[in-house]
């Protein structure tokens, strides 16, 4: 099965283009490396590790390292907050890579490289891999413009039963000391869920944008704002928690004692569906462009 994407998902990421001016590693080390099958230390276990001064990739495979160079930290910043944006779609991050020799997808290696001036892990992994990329593994990528399956995110019948935010309702996350979240009691940060007394989740000054790129999260593919309707709303949505983030969920729970999985929500999407119908908002099926990554070019890697 295919994976799509549309622009609105590749926006979270902030430009894909590299920055003018951008740092790079003064020293590379670039090596094959056989993945152990029990992910364990005897034939190198992927995995990933950084400081300031240095930047270690352990068995990856080249498609990997264009996800994380060019989707996860394409801005060298990874921006994860809220208010930044909100999350990278895990369906985006695990997008297939277009084109390329079929070694991009099992061949493995590890890299060690050191900055000339400390930096951090996210412009590492982004900008400053994608000139290793480029210099190490002659990489060229180009981006394709596809129409792709998304939800709408429109009116129903009868209108919008939205509420614009009340004042003080919740807190603008730039006033927001991140040492110091807001306590008990005290006005969440504006723009985030959580769960409400009732059992559904809560959100105070929301933009239906934001409302979309957690739908997107959560469902099989991304929802796109055409409502048309611009603001801040508080919203209460009749829906689990596990309904929409149901991510969350598979990493608090991995599984039973037993191995099991973790249960998954049995209808996000029905969901989602009856708790947009309380606020006069409904899904519908649409197209949209989407943007893929694709190989132009690729050779394996020079010698150190």
């Amino acid at each position: 099965m295919r994976f799509r994407f549309s622009l609105i998902a590749l926006s979270l990421l902030g430009a894909l283009y590299p920055l003018a001016a951008q740092p790079k590693f003064d020293v590379a080390s670039i090596k094959p490396c056989n993945p152990s099958p029990e992910g364990g230390r005897g034939g190198g276990a992927a995995g990933a590790a950084s400081d300031p001064g240095r930047l270690r990739l352990e068995c990856q495979t080249v498609e990997n390292l264009i996800r994380l160079a060019y989707i996860r930290f394409a801005n060298g910043r990874g921006d994860r907050r809220a208010g930044a944006g909100g999350p990278v779609l895990q369906r985006l991050l695990n997008q297939p890579i277009e084109g390329g020799p079929a070694w991009v997808r099992l061949d493995h290696y590890t890299i060690d490289a050191k900055p000339e001036q400390p930096q951090t892990a996210a412009m590492m992994r982004g900008p400053m891999l994608q000139a290793l990329l480029a210099d190490r593994f002659k990489l060229k990528i180009r981006r394709d413009i596809k129409d792709v399956p998304v939800y709408a995110l429109v009116l129903a019948k009868g209108g919008s039963k939205l509420e614009a935010t009340k004042k003080e309702s919740c807190t603008p996350i730039e006033s927001i000391d991140p040492i110091a979240l807001p306590g008990p009691g005290q006005p969440p940060p504006c723009g985030t869920f959580r769960p409400d007394k009732n059992g559904g989740v809560e959100t105070f000054g929301q933009t239906l944008s934001g409302l979309c790129r957690q739908f997107s999260a959560a469902l099989d593919r991304d929802v796109v704002d055409r409502t048309g309707i611009p603001g801040l709303f508080d919203m209460h949505l009749a829906l689990s928690y596990d309904d929409l983030f149901p991510f969350a969920r598979a990493d608090a729970e991995p599984g039973a004692s037993d191995g099991t999985p973790s249960p998954m929500p049995s209808d996000p999407l029905g969901a989602a569906l009856s708790a947009l119908q309380k606020l006069g908002l409904k899904l519908e099926p649409a197209k949209a462009p989407g943007e893929f990554i694709a190989i132009d070019r690729l050779e394996r890697p020079s010698q150190n």
